[in-house]
């Protein structure tokens, strides 16, 4: 049987990790915060490469479709290069979510990065649409 300072010293410990366990919780919304402001620039920056590299990729590949030469399957190679800025994207992204963001969280951080390069209604459609 356990003594009365042994209980109280359990019942203690559990308390703190109880509490512990609570702040920790609470403090995530702050610590989400806290990361999406930090890399908010260079995320949006990778955000703004990749989305310029498929839209060269796209229009190159729809030139190698209309005309097969030389000079429009050269542009494709060198579009399909530049792809790689999606790489890096990707494996910042996966970094943040290693850190605790989640989807949404970088969802509000592309869209962010994507309206801070728009000044107007216009230009945020024209990011967004894909033409074919």
């Amino acid at each position: 049987m356990l003594s009365r300072l042994s209980l109280n010293k359990v019942l203690g410990c559990l308390l703190i990790l109880i509490i512990g366990v609570g702040l920790g919780w609470l403090s995530l919304p702050v610590w989400r915060q806290i990361l999406m402001q930090y890399h908010q620039t260079d995320y949006g920056t990778l955000v703004e490469k990749c989305d310029v590299a498929m839209r060269d990729h796209l229009q190159a590949k729809q030139g190698v479709e209309k005309s097969n030469s030389e000079e429009n399957e050269s542009h494709l190679y060198s579009a399909e290069v530049g792809l790689l800025v999606c790489q890096d994207y990707d494996l910042y992204q996966k970094n943040l979510m290693q850190w605790g963001l989640r989807e949404n969280e970088l969802a509000k951080m592309r869209l962010l990065a994507i309206e801070a390069q728009s000044s107007d209604l216009e230009e945020v459609v024209s990011t967004h649409e894909i033409r074919f």
